[in-house]
């Protein structure tokens, strides 16, 4: 078996014909086969012959189907590949062409304005190419260019927590430890269905959603707008089996279902409750799906699936979707570690963990309690910091940051991030994200930071105002300090919040849905 990049090259010539990724415009979809992503890569390659081996190539757009073309036609052709975030804004995409020094940037007409913008500053030549302006049917041969598995042939700028990005450079190696990984785990098929939520800017949805489908020949489908709405009427139509998803994903549709839960007459309220509480303990799958069908109806029929990565999943909102008959796997990575280390299978899953190491990585954690990973999963380094490179990677393991332990089984538990845990003036450790996992039972929540400021725990949340105001709640602030209270009464008293903002608008987060913990104190300052 040749690297992920034989095996997509191999595809399109001997899979002409087969459907592999599924475009959505005005709600009309449209079916794009091997031949015609050939075609797309070969028109891209044409537009870029001057390319020669490591010179990176941006890409700037918006999730579709000439992105992951694109993407194939800078690695095929032995470049290096940079995907950024398609919402950047000019002085944030300038700091990364400056870092990356680019020589060729790709876009659509969306961004096209922003990204002529950013490379005019640059000082010297960057072409720039708006797919929406090329002809990318035309056929031509592909050129292929066979590459070493310690080529660097991504940069990937990881937005952070901290605000402060750093460029990752990732190897043929690693893309193709983590491809063989997921294949060694053989829980997917050809006859699954993918469909595309989450932007593939960054590594775990890019390795997911964008890589490992083409890999696999499975089929990726594109969403058009990205509404609840959209991603379940999609998930639906085009009989979608695995969903790749965030918790907040995960949270919103829970929510959305526990809130349609609570509006049935009393009688049949009590007896869905009753069930999903008896489901809990252990009934077999197709009974909980049986029995909430309804839901499946909505949500996705087909759903072999969901699968859940960047952030910790809420364990009542794992159990209660279990319990209604769906699968979920929660996985855990890091853009340095391209990004998966363990994961939950289907048949070796224990709710509330990371799961076990996947194939290939060696994981254990330190005396301060730091989980560190060795294994061919590791990124290179950071690109044009090798100071920092030093900080995180020590004869051989990288330090994730991230804080847990390994139980007797080999399931990994995470505890929280290193950077956020916040130390009182006491001495004790509080995890905000215990807190805030506590707090998101409460189907009056919406989201939660928690913070420290002032020499005081502090919290901004975002309650349902529609429920509430269905409820007929009128004092919001009171009724929100009770559900508090009540969530958190068996917390010890130095965990528990003493004061507390509410806003109406979403919490600062990355691209990916981490809370952007260091953005509170402003943004609590900025509330009335």
């Amino acid at each position: 078996m040749g690297t992920f990049l034989e095996r997509v090259f191999e595809n399109i010539q001997e899979f002409p014909g087969r459907e592999i990724l599924v475009d959505k415009k005005g709600g009309r979809y449209t079916p794009i086969t091997f031949r015609e992503f050939g075609n797309q890569i070969s028109c891209l390659q044409r537009w870029m012959r001057e390319l020669s081996p490591e010179d990176r190539v941006v890409i700037f757009m918006e999730n579709r189907p000439e992105w992951i073309s694109s993407l194939f036609a800078v690695l095929f052709s032995g470049g290096i590949a940079v995907p950024v975030d398609y919402l950047l804004t000019e002085e944030e995409l300038f700091n990364i062409l400056k870092d990356s020094q680019p020589r060729f940037l790709i876009t659509s007409s969306n961004n096209r304005e922003i990204a002529e913008r950013a490379v005019s500053k640059l000082g010297y030549h960057v072409k720039v190419l708006n797919v929406d302006s090329e002809n990318l049917r035309d056929t031509g041969k592909i050129t292929f260019k066979k590459r070493n598995l310690e080529d660097v042939i991504l940069i990937l700028y990881t937005s952070g927590t901290t605000g402060n990005p750093k460029g990752v450079m990732l190897t043929l190696k690693n893309l193709n430890h983590n491809i063989e990984a997921v294949e060694n785990l053989k829980f997917l098929s050809e006859e699954d269905r993918f469909v595309a939520i989450l932007p593939f800017h960054h590594t775990y949805p890019l390795m997911a959603t964008a890589v490992l489908p083409v890999t696999l020949k499975i089929p990726l489908i594109f969403i058009e707008k990205l509404t609840p709405a959209d991603i379940l009427s999609t998930v639906n139509d085009q009989k979608v089996t695995i969903m790749v998803g965030v918790p907040k994903l995960y949270h919103v549709i829970h929510h959305n279902i526990m809130a349609e839960i609570k509006k049935l007459p009393p009688l049949k309220r009590k007896v869905v409750e009753g069930s999903l509480r008896a489901f809990r303990k252990g009934v077999p799958r197709f009974v909980r799906r049986k029995f909430f069908s309804e839901v499946h109806k909505k949500v996705g029929q087909h759903l072999r699936f969901m699968i859940s990565g960047g952030a910790k999943l809420s364990e009542d909102v794992w159990r209660d979707m279990e319990a209604m008959g769906f699968n979920i796997l929660e996985g855990y990575g890091l853009t340095e570690t391209s990004p998966l280390i363990s994961v939950n299978r289907p048949d070796k899953k224990k709710i509330g963990t990371a799961g076990v190491p996947v194939d290939g990585v060696e994981v254990r954690v330190t005396e301060s309690g730091e989980i560190v990973v060795r294994g061919d999963n590791v990124m290179k380094g950071y690109y044009n910091k090798p100071e920092e490179t030093k900080k995180v990677i020590k004869d051989g393991w990288f330090y994730t940051g991230d804080l847990g332990y390994i139980d007797e089984e080999g399931f990994i538990h995470i505890t929280g991030r290193a950077k956020e845990v916040i130390v009182l003036e006491s001495g004790k450790n509080v995890y905000p994200e215990d807190i805030e996992i506590e707090l998101l039972k409460s189907p009056y929540i919406l989201e939660v930071g928690v913070f420290f400021h002032e020499g005081k725990l502090k919290a901004i949340i975002r309650p349902d105002f529609e429920l509430l105001v269905e409820e007929g709640i009128e004092d919001v602030k009171s009724f929100i300090k009770k559900e508090i209270n009540r969530l958190m009464k068996g917390f010890q008293p130095y965990k528990k919040i003493k004061e507390f903002k509410l806003v109406d608008r979403e919490l600062p987060r990355t691209r990916i849905g981490k809370l952007r913990r260091f953005m509170l104190p402003d943004l609590w300052e900025e509330i009335e």
